[in-house]
């Protein structure tokens, strides 16, 4: 059977996302995929998916949809208000919607992106692999671009016996407005000198308003920048780049696949989906961690 959602109101800024695009950056195409991969996880683990399922991932602000056949759905991420036909209720559990039943997401208080996850195989292409939306090259997920007003999504159900279930305490992730993340050294790390090193380290910066899935921009405090040149190379997301105006730069899932700034640090890739819920104005410190053979 073939289930509907209607987006009624398409938020800020709703992609379908899944883990991303594996193999393609010799191409030049960005991995994609959710910017929190553990809040990815627990909405299709809550709905009894495969945690390769596509979701819906909402920045900042959800947006409004209609369920038009009887659904089972869950919200993971950040902290906000979530109504059904108007009452509030909670995330981090999975829910049982009726046909026309309607779902909104209000602003995130803590954190900064959500994910709506449908019991089901949602009815799309795959592009390389992946149903992940990359926005800049206008192509996966819906027809390439956010979600708006009148779209249809749609699904097959995997059976009609939902059984909701709700997270553990512990599967719920702590989003806070001060982050410390940590990091390895890059490869250009040893071209800065010593006390611009110690300086990196012992900066708080903050996360600009211009930060998006391409990469996770900090201000608020400069670096020294060296002033080497290089030529543009290979990056991934984690890397952190010291442009020559001093101010870092964390690559995301939709970050280009070279870049011709210094690669000082790479963020461990347990914590760069900490990253992906970090808003304007919050607080990033960086903690290097040296590993020894």
């Amino acid at each position: 059977m073939v289930n509907k959602l209607t987006v009624l109101d398409g938020g800020l800024f709703t992609t379908i996302q899944d883990k991303g695009r594996i193999g393609f950056r010799k191409y030049g195409v960005p991995a994609s995929g959710v910017i929190d991969i553990r809040s990815y996880t627990l909405a299709n683990k809550l709905v009894g998916n495969s945690n390769e399922n596509p979701v819906l991932e909402c920045t900042l602000k959800g947006g409004k949809f209609r369920f038009e056949n009887r659904s089972l759905f869950s919200i993971t991420g950040a902290t906000m208000r979530v109504s059904l036909n108007g009452k509030e209720i909670s995330i981090n559990r999975s829910i049982i919607a009726e046909s026309g039943d309607e779902l909104e997401l209000g602003f995130a208080k803590r954190g900064c992106r959500s994910y709506l996850a449908i019991r089901g195989n949602l009815i799309l292409d795959q592009l390389m692999g992946s149903y992940s939306t990359y926005t800049i090259g206008r192509f996966g997920g819906f027809n390439g671009r956010t979600l708006k007003e009148g779209d249809i999504i749609t699904w097959n159900s995997l059976d009609n016996e939902f059984k909701t279930q709700e997270a553990k305490k512990e599967e719920i992730p702590y989003f806070s407005s001060k982050l410390s993340v940590r990091i390895m050294i890059g490869p250009e790390w040893d071209w800065l000198d010593q006390a611009v090193k110690d300086a990196f380290l012992h900066a708080q910066f903050e996360v600009s308003s211009q930060s998006n899935r391409m990469g996770v921009k900090l201000s608020g405090e400069t670096v020294n920048a060296p002033v080497q040149q290089m030529i543009s190379s290979p990056v991934i997301p984690g890397i952190v780049q010291l442009p020559p105006n001093g101010q870092p730069i964390i690559l995301m899932a939709d970050g280009q696949t070279i870049g011709g700034y210094p690669r000082i640090a790479k963020v461990l890739d347990e914590d760069l989906w900490r990253l992906g819920q970090v808003k304007a104005k919050d607080k990033v410190k960086f903690e290097l961690v040296r590993y020894v053979s």
